[in-house]
């Protein structure tokens, strides 16, 4: 027994079933990639939080301060500024929060952390600073992106300002 005819179910239309179900993988990629994006600064940031004197004494913290700073010591600020930084942005993305801003802001913080903190053609601890340096390639594409797609439809932007 058929409960329908035909004649009584919509057209199929396969560009406007492609487009929807293309919208909602984005949307669920865009989620993803902030779920994975996000806990390497959080965790790290968390650390530096827990251990700030070892950002202090980080040799990348160093050699940053021997540029921009003559060689001396990171004042605690810089290194609490920093963590918190690290940690409250991380935030921020995970959840989606002003998304496009804060990837952006990602970006423009490891740019420097990747040249001062993996200078893999310096010799030292090549190996190490080499695959470091090119993940920290990846993860700046990754921000990226989300610097120029945003949060997608699940995230805080979208929920409360309908973005």
């Amino acid at each position: 027994m058929q409960y329908w005819s035909k004649s009584s179910l919509p057209p199929f239309n396969s560009e406007t079933f492609i487009i929807k179900n293309k919208t909602m993988f984005t949307n669920l990629v865009l989620l993803l990639s902030r779920c994975l994006a996000a806990p390497i600064m959080l965790v790290y940031g968390w650390d530096k939080l827990m251990n700030i004197n070892e950002f202090i004494d980080n040799p990348a913290t160093k050699r940053f301060m021997e540029v921009f700073a003559n060689g001396v010591t990171a004042p605690l600020w810089f290194a609490y500024a920093n963590a918190i930084f690290q940690f409250g942005i991380s935030l921020a993305i995970l959840l989606g929060f002003k998304t496009r801003i804060s990837a952006g802001l990602v970006v423009l913080w490891l740019i420097p952390v990747t040249y001062f903190g993996h200078p893999f053609w310096t010799g030292i601890d090549r190996a190490d600073y080499e695959v470091n340096f090119y993940k920290n390639l990846g993860i700046i594409s990754a921000y990226l992106m989300m610097s120029c797609f945003g949060g997608g439809r699940y995230s805080w932007d979208a929920a409360r300002f309908g973005k």
